[in-house]
């Protein structure tokens, strides 16, 4: 644990990481699927703005804020901009749940991208930094997959982490394990890491979110697609 932050703030996080990913995935399905092509931020603050509304965040002890700025960056570190963040109602200034978004299989022109690298490198590995909370023991990624196919998504996804494990402390292979905190959720996967400033894992939550597409979709064969990574 980082010194100077007392235990049972960052305790505080721990049991509530279920309930703010099913407030997630319940806020995303009541959301009109977006285009393609769509960006980030549009997506991002229509979430946030769901998230907020949703009946069920009233009964946790969290505000919910959205692209949040660093006041203190890490040395080397640009400032960084966490999407969502759900902060404790008296807050504790390093304690918190980030949620941070990218989107994955992008459609333009006919042609898709897959966005899997900037998922690692942009999102995963600032938390494994401790760019992103640094004094916590989880954190969380959700991916916009735009062409609704998510099982090519978690692949893609899963195949830059393999290649970054070592960056990313994880022991080889490098794996995106299913959901402890979401049994059954076929569209959650967690992943552990080994943080230098950290003597407990820290575990990132991934969402990945499908576009135009329902759950079943999972079980369909991949579109053809341009495979950037």
């Amino acid at each position: 644990m980082v010194v100077g932050i007392p235990v049972e703030w960052a305790d505080l996080i721990d049991p509530m990481v279920p309930q703010i990913l099913n407030l997630v995935i319940d806020s995303w399905e009541s959301m009109p699927s977006p285009a393609s092509d769509e960006k980030e931020d549009d997506i991002t603050i229509s979430l946030s703005r769901l998230l907020k509304q949703n009946k069920a965040a009233r009964g946790l002890p969290f505000r919910i804020n959205i692209q949040r700025f660093e006041l203190e960056p890490l040395a080397g570190e640009e400032l960084g901009r966490q999407d969502i963040v759900f902060e404790p109602l008296h807050p504790c200034e390093e304690i918190y749940f980030c949620l941070e978004s990218k989107r994955l299989n992008v459609v333009k022109d006919g042609k898709t991208r897959t966005y899997a690298s900037e998922y690692v490198t942009h999102g995963m590995l600032r938390f494994v930094t401790g760019q992103y909370s640094k004094a916590v023991r989880h954190g969380g990624m959700v991916g916009y997959v735009l062409d609704g196919n998510v099982a090519t998504a978690i692949d893609n996804v899963e195949d830059n982490i393999r290649r970054q494990h070592a960056a990313l402390g994880m022991n080889s292979p490098g794996e995106l394990l299913p959901s402890a905190v979401l049994a059954g959720e076929v569209r959650a996967r967690e992943s552990h890491h080994q943080r230098t400033h950290q003597t407990e894992l820290f575990r990132i939550h991934h969402l990945f979110m499908a576009g135009r597409a329902l759950a079943n979709d999972l079980e369909k064969p991949a579109a053809q697609s341009e495979q950037v990574v």
